[in-house]
């Protein structure tokens, strides 16, 4: 074995003692655990919630409509236009506003560039107000009668 000219530095005698020379460290001052503790540590309690929520508003159905629906409403289901127009929407009360759903109603676009984008209208078994039931049925009569006039 070839020696260097670089010699190697004396190991420390002792682990306390730092390598540069400086004052000693006591092992008292630091204590560290021997295992991490088996349970996570207790966190604050969380704020209680405020009785209203703050700046959250529910958005009315007939607000996340489209304006205008001039699109092919299919049952996604079949992929086909309802044929029964009286069954698409039916009364939660005999005297209220607010219809079900029992179908799941899409519209299907095409763009200028032939894909086909498909926006969910109503969801199967969903709860909407009478105005907004009202522009899908009205659309789907216009579709109705369009698909008659055709094939007559």
């Amino acid at each position: 074995m070839t020696t260097s000219s670089r010699s190697r530095k004396p190991a420390a005698a002792d682990a306390s003692t730092p390598a540069d020379g400086g004052t000693e460290v006591p092992e008292s001052s630091t204590p560290m655990p021997t295992a991490a503790p088996l349970e996570p540590p207790v966190e604050a309690a969380p704020d209680p919630t405020p009785a209203e929520p703050v700046g959250l508003e529910r958005v009315p159905v007939a607000e996340a409509l489209p304006e205008v629906i001039d699109g092919l409403i299919v049952d996604s289901d079949t992929r086909r236009p309802p044929t029964d127009l009286d069954i698409v929407f039916e009364r939660v009360t005999p005297h209220g506003t607010t219809v079900v759903s029992t179908l799941r109603l899409v519209e299907n676009q095409t763009d200028p560039y032939g894909r086909t984008r498909t926006t969910l209208l109503a969801a199967q078994g969903a709860h909407l107000s009478a105005s907004a039931a009202e522009l899908i049925m009205r659309r789907l009569r216009d579709q109705a009668d369009a698909r008659h006039a055709i094939s007559e």
